[in-house]
């Protein structure tokens, strides 16, 4: 089972602490590879972390450590009904995408694209408050779709 590196398993740490009242759980599953790493009531969340943006504004942002099992697991859930979402951190940069999003266009988007195409942006580092109340405005517009 591969171990997530030490700074990434800290935002894991600190997400599941903010989503507390949605009884948020760490993951490890190596029987079902692609599994996100948080889970809450509610959906899922993806963890990802780059030391730093590309340096020019123009360069599309890559991310090696986002696989195909990932990508993947996210296409599948969100087809079949199910919620989750893509979590970003780049230095003080905070970035949540629908992991459906996120699985087609991670590694085709520069920055300003990505940081468009975020459900929320904190670009003052982590505020568990501000995700809190946004996964939870995304829960009652899936759970109250109208036909």
């Amino acid at each position: 089972m591969s171990r997530k590196p030490r700074a990434e398993a800290g935002d894991r740490r600190e997400v599941v602490l903010a989503l507390k009242e949605l009884h948020a759980f760490p993951v490890e599953n190596p029987v079902f590879p692609g599994t996100p790493d948080v889970a809450y009531i509610g959906g899922w969340i993806e963890l990802k972390r780059l030391a730093a943006w590309p340096k020019r504004a123009s360069t599309k942002v890559r991310i090696d450590h986002y696989t195909i099992q990932q990508r993947a697991w996210a296409r599948m859930h969100h087809h079949r009904g199910g919620q989750s979402y893509w979590l970003l951190r780049v230095q003080r940069e905070w970035l949540l995408l629908h992991g459906a999003v996120a699985a087609e266009v991670v590694g085709s988007l520069t920055r300003e694209e990505l940081i468009g195409r975020a459900l929320l942006y904190m670009s003052q580092g982590f505020n568990g408050d501000q995700l809190l109340q946004t996964l939870r405005e995304l829960s009652c517009r899936a759970t109250h779709r109208l036909p």
